[in-house]
């Protein structure tokens, strides 16, 4: 069905934008959320400047697959 091919596809999108952060020397140990629905990702978390958030969600918006970004990360500085 319809419904189990989108959830698959926001599992991969989900483990595609994860592999992504990783590869980010600055955000690779930050703890980050990345919840896919229908093609829209949600990243939840804590980081420690507005440049390292502004860089997560252009590292989610470019992954394939992605319809929308909501950047939720809060940022906290340590």
């Amino acid at each position: 069905t319809a419904a189990v091919g989108a959830a698959l596809d926001d599992a991969g999108i989900t483990t595609a934008v994860k592999a992504e952060l990783i590869k980010a020397p600055n955000i690779s140990s930050l703890k980050i959320e990345v919840d896919t629905k229908a093609g829209a990702v949600t990243l939840t978390g804590e980081v420690p400047s507005e440049a390292v958030k502004t860089q997560a969600g252009d590292i989610a918006k470019a992954a394939k697959g992605v319809t929308s970004v909501n950047n939720n990360l809060t940022v906290k500085a340590g």
